[in-house]
């Protein structure tokens, strides 16, 4: 084997979690480890005309559990695990909340950290929109709790929450990221602000 051949860098898939492998061509054959799901397997060949591999990584069956297929930021801890219960069935563990997920969820439903591409490409998509309306909520709200005289905010900043709100439970978004903390927020600011104002005029606070 040529010196150009034996340097040779080709890549190739672990099957066992879908990561992209990296070696050279003097270590076909050679034992290695998925640095993703930990599987232990023997580097393929490499064509030396193309630099395709010859093969993919084929961890062993050791009895542990891979890392999601495709995993979003899959690399050490970062990564959802996925572990059994009692029962034997598979979940995933939230690296973010440590909450316990469906093997097949794309993300998080409490924090709405993605797993997934697919599950990356939805809260990117499906989350934005919703967020600022959760953050015009909160910034009405408090200037509607500091001009509690003039009534005009109030309204807007709980119809700006109740908005946010009804947007995320249609499309199925996760309270965290769709902000919906603030969205609740404005929502109380602007019930105490419209409380102020009544009082107020009523006579009860001067």
């Amino acid at each position: 084997m040529s010196d150009s051949v034996h340097s040779l860098r080709f890549t190739f898939a672990c099957i066992r979690c879908g990561c992209l492998l990296e070696a050279r061509a003097h270590m076909s054959g050679e034992k290695a480890q998925c640095p993703t799901c930990g599987g232990q397997f023997t580097i393929p060949a490499v064509d030396p005309r193309t630099g395709i591999a010859l093969g993919s990584a084929n961890p062993a069956d050791d009895g542990s559990l891979p890392t999601p297929m495709h995993a979003y930021a899959s690399a050490g801890d970062r990564a959802p695990k996925i572990e059994r219960d009692e029962k034997g069935d598979p979940f995933i563990v939230c690296p973010r909340c440590q909450r316990h997920m469906p093997v097949e969820a794309n993300l998080c439903a409490t924090c709405g950290i993605p797993f997934t591409i697919e599950g990356a490409a939805t809260v990117t998509n499906t989350s934005m929109p919703v967020q600022p309306i959760s953050t015009w909520a909160l910034t009405t709200g408090v200037l509607a709790l500091l001009s509690s005289c003039f009534p005009v905010l109030a309204p807007l900043a709980i119809g700006l929450g109740l908005l946010a709100i009804s947007r995320a439970r249609r499309r199925s978004i996760p309270a965290a990221a769709a902000g919906l903390t603030m969205a609740w927020a404005g929502i109380i600011l602007g019930g105490v602000s419209l409380t102020l104002f009544t009082l107020f005029w009523s006579g009860w606070v001067w």
